[in-house]
């Protein structure tokens, strides 16, 4: 696979490749220069409106969607050894040029990122193509770096791909909404973007109401005015970026790398259980292997807007906030510093958490000495324990930060919660092409809503809100040439293996059984009896086992088999670490490593 082929011949023939663009470092660079100078005297005489100069500068070098690499011929897949010293000896690094728009020859083409592990064994049984999640997550570089870490899942018969997503990483063109030099970051820093909302649980309902309405309003003027930035600057390249896009793309690369009748083998968690029920519901006499972990509900994320999702997706929410408590107590201040003593009440435990951060929304406590320094609200506090309630083995840490922050130094609770502040508008790029065009909401509708989860089902919604960016939709500038919504039940060449935990607090057991009950005979469900986000959330030899042995030779578990974890969210005193041997825990730790993939996918 090194070099550069071309295997589809007439069929490329058949759409335009334009010429590589030049590289343009001269304009770039003149642009940068003055922009900086500019920056200089704004600095030194105070004028704002020297400053909206310089954005302007920067606009108009900086290109739409980022530059092509040298090859544009389609069908052309480019490999060749990855560069890098941490990247894993034998990995390959490239792109395979594709079809921009699979109903438009005309549009021009796009490349792929891609990373590559070949097979460990002698014969290949063809590519496992692994998509991490977001969405918004990019593979390649994980796959070339971390990438063996999946054998634990798909064992060794494997090429496994690893690809950037259209609009993601290293594929091109790239949504760039902002410029390097204002990032998107920038825009939400210390908004309710950023900080997510701030309010108090002991307010009256119509206190509440008008503080999380005002913080609304701001929302959606904010996603507005993102959305058309990213107009401006990205264009009609934004209607390409959306997930039934990505479906023909990994058929094209599935293809391109392996054969034109060779079956689709996937491997994907939390938005990746989209893109696998999107896969192979358009494609159902195309499926070989497909395993999909952390399930969404993708008829619900094609088909609603996103304010009407969270009512089923974070029906577990609670119950694994109570589990945090619970383990505190049981683990004692040795383990958790949250607790006064070993056994303490979960109930006082919770108690004087809560009300530390409902003192946050009259007091932030300054935060001058974090990575960014800021403030910690009660929005940020909050938003803290609903990322690492997907990530339990990460629960005596977020207990170590609120115990700090409770002390009065914000610091690690902070940097421990930050979001991305290099991500552009890469995730509504997905969303947005994927969901229907429906009327504009009005903040007191998604207000109103909101509250009705609030209330009833965790009082999480808020944080899930601005941590699983998928608002503001109405606003979205463009419309994909494509948008598949069903059928999401056809019979497949090849049933899947559909994974979840009994208590995933974004992504419920009840969305694994609906995808298991609407794909019938199609699918195989193995449930693992745990706490997390995706069964990796809590390594388990049972369900890596399971699932190996359904990549290696199609074996399914048996029916109504439900896996235990073998590690714990925190220490039991009287569970031994040395019960594993070291072939065992070689495959919890990549286990482990593919969770943070998963994790790091969703920030």
């Amino acid at each position: 696979m090194n070099g550069e082929k071309t295997p589809f011949g007439g069929l490329a023939n058949s759409f335009t490749s334009p010429k590589p663009k030049p590289l343009l470092w001269g304009r770039l660079r003149l642009g940068f220069i003055a922009a900086f100078f500019l920056w200089l005297i704004a600095l030194c005489v105070g004028h704002l409106d020297i400053l909206d100069i310089r954005l302007s500068i920067l606009q108009s070098t900086y290109r739409k969607g980022d530059l092509l690499l040298e090859s544009t011929q389609l069908g052309t897949v480019h490999l060749s050894p990855c560069p890098e010293q941490d990247d894993i000896p034998g990995s390959k690094c490239g792109y395979i040029v594709v079809p921009k728009d699979y109903h438009n020859p005309s549009a021009g083409v796009a490349q792929i990122a891609v990373g590559i592990l070949p097979a460990l064994s002698s014969r290949s049984k063809g590519s496992v193509f692994f998509n991490p999640g977001g969405p918004g997550g990019p593979a390649k570089r994980f796959i070339t770096k971390r990438g063996d870490s999946l054998r634990a899942y798909v064992g060794d018969d494997y090429d496994i791909v690893g690809f950037d997503p259209r609009g993601i990483g290293e594929t091109r063109p790239a949504t760039k909404c902002f410029s390097n030099f204002f990032t998107y970051g920038d825009f939400k820093r210390n908004t309710v973007l950023e900080r997510s909302y701030d309010f108090a649980s002991n307010t009256t309902s119509e206190e509440l109401r008008d503080a999380i309405l005002l913080q609304q309003s701001e929302s959606h003027a904010l996603l507005e005015a993102a959305f058309e930035v990213c107009r401006v600057s990205m264009g009609e390249e934004l209607k390409y970026m959306g997930t039934t896009t990505v479906v023909r793309d990994i058929d094209f690369m599935t293809k391109a790398l392996d054969g034109p009748d060779a079956l689709i083998n996937f491997y994907g968690g939390s938005y990746g259980s989209i893109l696998g029920q999107y896969l192979v519901n358009m494609l159902p006499d195309r499926i070989g292997r497909v395993a999909i972990d952390g399930i969404a509900d993708a008829e619900a994320w094609a088909g609603k807007p996103p304010h009407q999702w969270y009512d089923q997706w974070l029906s577990e929410m609670e119950n694994v906030y109570l589990q945090f408590y619970a383990g505190c107590s049981e683990s004692g201040p040795a383990h958790c510093s949250l607790a006064e003593h070993q056994g303490d009440d979960p109930s006082k435990i919770r108690a004087r958490v809560e009300s530390f951060i409902d003192s946050l929304y009259y007091k932030p406590l300054p935060g001058p000495f974090a990575k960014h320094p800021r403030i910690l609200t009660s929005g940020r506090a909050r938003r803290a324990i609903a990322v690492e309630l997907a990530n339990p083995t990460a629960w005596p840490t977020l207990a170590t930060h609120l115990a700090s922050a409770i002390q009065g130094d914000p610091t690690d609770l902070l940097n421990f919660s930050e979001m991305n502040p290099f991500a552009d508008l890469e995730r509504s790029s997905v969303t947005c092409n994927d969901l229907p065009k429906f009327a504009p909401l009005s903040p007191e509708e998604v207000t109103d809503e909101l509250l009705r989860v609030y209330r009833n089902v965790t009082q999480f919604v808020f944080s899930v809100v601005t941590l699983e960016a998928d608002a503001g939709c109405q606003y979205w500038p463009v419309t994909p040439p494509e948008r598949f919504t069903g059928p999401w039940n056809n019979t497949l060449r090849n049933p899947i293996l559909i994974l979840s935990s009994t208590a995933d607090p974004v992504t419920p057991m009840d969305s694994a059984l609906k995808v298991k009950a609407r794909l019938g005979g199609s699918a195989r469900l193995l449930l693992q009896d745990s706490p997390g986000h995706s069964t990796s959330a809590m390594p388990s030899l049972c369900t890596a086992l399971h699932t190996q042995a359904f990549f290696t030779n199609g074996t399914f578990p048996p029916k109504d088999l439900v896996c235990k974890p073998d590690v714990f969210p925190f220490p039991q005193p009287n569970v031994a670490i040395s019960r594993f041997s070291e072939e065992e825990g070689v495959i919890l730790a990549n286990i482990a490593a593919v969770h943070k993939v998963f994790v790091n996918a969703r920030s």
